[in-house]
């Protein structure tokens, strides 16, 4: 690929009030989304960014690392960055909803497991769930790139007696996956009523390191149940967001649907 190949940055290069890394990653991202990229394919390197491109090598060097913990780049050890066979994006997401710059489109979102256990104890998953702190629950956290913008953490809770089986499917099944379409073909679930909290809140290290922030950033916490008809909720969901200009739209579940 010549450094013509490149022109990619002038067809999908977003804002300039954007970072810079931002910029970069949220071009890459699109292309690969338009098709400029095949998956599997080589992408150029980064001292051919650096070349072709007005970024500093830091600055490149960031855009990929985000391309790469959010699943869409892949690595391969002496030979370079490839676009992942499968991006990873979430389909129809319900609770990241960020509005694109046409006001109308949602920013696609990639998102990527980085914890999952099982565990017990106090937190305010059991308010919300409605159980006891000695109540075992499967915990799955995700970074989700949004359009190679900036990174959403998420924490996700059900109870392990009813849904354990999240414990053991394989971490690349999770990374992209809507978890509401799991609950639905592996247990016979639909979510029909869904309740969404929001408040500014001041994230913890786990939350501040997980989205690469200063220690006094505030953001958005979105907090998040769901339930399948009359009864106990189905899951909780923590949703922290950084500062972003990118409006959020919060959806409401109405007879089943996501509107």
């Amino acid at each position: 690929m010549t450094d013509q190949g490149l022109e990619f940055l002038r067809q999908y290069e977003g804002p300039a009030d954007q970072p810079k890394y931002a910029r970069l990653s949220g071009a890459l991202l699109a292309a690969i989304e338009a098709g400029y990229w095949a998956p599997g394919e080589k992408l150029p390197t980064e001292s051919r960014l650096v070349a072709a491109t007005p970024f500093s090598l830091g600055t490149v060097q960031r855009a990929m690392r985000s391309l790469v913990e959010s699943g869409v780049v892949v690595r391969r050890q002496g030979a370079g960055s490839y676009v992942a066979a499968v991006a990873g994006r979430m389909d129809d997401p319900w609770h990241l909803r960020f509005l694109g710059d046409d006001g109308v489109s949602f920013l696609p979102v990639y998102p990527k497991v980085v914890f999952r256990d099982r565990l017990s104890g106090s937190g305010p998953w059991c308010d919300y769930l409605g159980i006891d702190p000695s109540d075992e629950v499967v915990r799955v956290d995700r970074r989700i790139d949004v359009a190679g913008e900036f990174n959403v953490f998420s924490r996700f809770y059900v109870e392990a007696e009813r849904y354990g089986g999240l414990l053991y499917r394989p971490l690349d099944e999770l990374d992209g996956a809507n978890f509401k379409q799991i609950l639905r073909t592996e247990f016979g679930l639909s979510i029909t009523e869904i309740a969404q909290d929001v408040a500014i809140a001041a994230f913890d290290e786990e939350v501040r390191a997980a989205l690469d922030v200063a220690a006094s950033t505030d953001g958005l916490l979105l907090q998040v149940v769901a339930r399948a008809g009359p009864g106990r909720p189905i899951y909780y969901q923590e949703l922290f967001v950084p500062p972003t200009d990118r409006r959020l739209h919060i959806a409401e579940l109405r007879e089943g649907l996501a509107v």
